[in-house]
């Protein structure tokens, strides 16, 4: 292979791997601070790359006299700065992340922007390694530039399946290898103070890959729902999707509503109460409860006196046909279920929510799960109202924001479409003459 071409493949594989990284760390981010900072991953893989200028506007000539010994060091150097970020970002204390005073916002951005601020180290070393291919008189600017763009496409698609399969944090350390191997193989770097760097990344990425679960343990903000989990409840499981973090957690039933600040979500019938043993959180903010329901309505009883049942009790129609948008532990499939429902259908934008439903906790959600009534679909709602000509009798959505910020914006939610116009003129399409729409927030 020519060195213009081994080039081309590093500036593609070097974009591939900077926007890749650059979306799971808006996805780290989004589960452990506040959705609205998502955004600031942008600001931060400038910030990188403006640092990386700066070192190459100062030491051009020595990067371009040792070539392939300065593009491997920099791809090693990403790879023990992107874990070691990482690692600290998921154990370091993160403070409290709702202020009710602004000298208290400016306490908690200065506790926690510090943390932040680590993942531009990074992406600077990327930055050295398209820059010095793109500032090399020897190479073809252009055919660079390209391959850099093609990279960075491809990498934005492929994230997505990525996160499904193998959740953020061993896509992290999948791309990390992916960038030493490449720059290694296509450099073949001699120096010994590059070789010695490539081994030491080298043994993070394994360490990383076998340590996982420890490496890369969350410690949850003050004041945030598992951050009280970990002290005093267990979390049993947590999964990644595109979307969002899903966590599962096992809870001590509430059974003083009264000291909860939602006791309407709760009810006051301390028999129904008992059944509430986990909760399904997104992001660590958004949360719904998951009740152990039997199979019986005996065992639902109570569940008519929380606010999920309102539209029910206002409908005058016997045997509704329901719509359910945003499934979580399934809450609302249950209320419907209390009222007989001739048929629920229920749909749900998170894949690791279904996936928890359907294999992970199956024996104990399979009781409503496999009720015949039941039609569970994942997908996003608007595109399911798109796609059909039904029309129901209840329309349910509580609580849909996952919390789940992009990088796009500092308030995108990824169900930000179904508060438009356009989404209620939807929903109001879909409802029968005497139909309901019941949207919580």
């Amino acid at each position: 292979m020519s060195q213009k071409s081994r080039a081309e493949a590093l500036a593609f594989l070097t974009a591939f791997v900077t926007l890749f990284v650059q979306l799971l760390v808006s996805r780290m981010v989004s589960a452990k601070l506040l959705n609205n900072y998502a955004f600031l991953v942008i600001s931060l893989t400038m910030l990188g790359f403006a640092f990386s200028g700066v070192i190459l506007s100062w030491r051009l000539p020595w990067f371009l006299d040792n070539l392939e010994d300065a593009i491997t060091s920099s791809a090693a150097l990403f790879v023990l700065s992107t874990v070691g970020a990482a690692a600290i970002f998921y154990h370091a204390d993160a403070g409290t992340q709702i202020a009710f005073t602004r000298p208290q916002f400016i306490i908690d951005l200065m506790h926690w922007i510090p943390l932040s601020l680590l993942f531009a180290i990074p992406f600077a070393f990327c930055g050295l390694i398209l820059g010095v291919l793109l500032s090399s008189p020897d190479l073809p600017t252009r055919r660079i530039y390209c391959f850099d763009l093609l990279g960075s496409a491809l990498g934005a698609f492929t994230v997505i399946p990525a996160i499904t399969h193998l959740g953020v944090e061993r896509s992290v350390v999948a791309a990390c290898a992916l960038l030493l191997a490449g720059a290694f193989l296509l450099t073949l770097p001699a120096g010994r103070l590059c070789r010695m760097l490539t081994a030491g990344a080298t043994l993070v990425l394994l360490l990383s890959t076998a340590f996982s679960d420890r490496l890369f343990e969350m410690t949850y903000p003050k004041g945030s729902l598992l951050a009280a989990a970990q002290q005093h409840m267990a979390i049993e499981h947590v999964a990644w999707d595109p979307v969002a973090r899903i966590e599962v957690t096992r809870i001590p039933p509430p059974l003083n509503p009264e000291a909860s600040p939602f006791p309407s979500l709760l009810g006051e019938n301390r028999i129904f109460l008992t059944r509430f043993k986990r909760m399904l959180t997104q992001n660590n903010y958004a949360f719904a409860y998951a009740v152990d329901y039997d199979g019986t309505k005996e065992s639902l009883r109570g569940i008519e006196e929380t606010i999920y049942s309102a539209a029910y009790h206002a409908t005058s129609v016997s045997l509704p046909q329901v719509l359910v948008i945003g499934v979580g532990g399934g809450f609302d499939i249950l209320t419907a279920l209390a009222f007989d429902p001739a048929d629920v259908t229920a749909v749900e934008v998170n894949g690791a929510t279904v996936n928890i439903l359907t294999s992970t906790y199956r024996d104990y959600f399979r009781k409503w799960v496999e009720d015949p009534r039941l039609h569970l679909i994942q997908g996003e709602g608007r595109h399911f109202l798109e796609t059909t000509d039904r029309r129901f009798d209840i329309i349910q959505l509580s609580g849909v924001d996952s919390y789940s910020g992009t990088p796009g914006a500092a308030h995108v939610f990824s169900e930000n479409y179904l508060y438009t116009t356009e989404a209620f003129s939807r929903y109001l399409s879909h409802l029968r003459n005497d139909g309901i729409l019941n949207m919580m927030r």
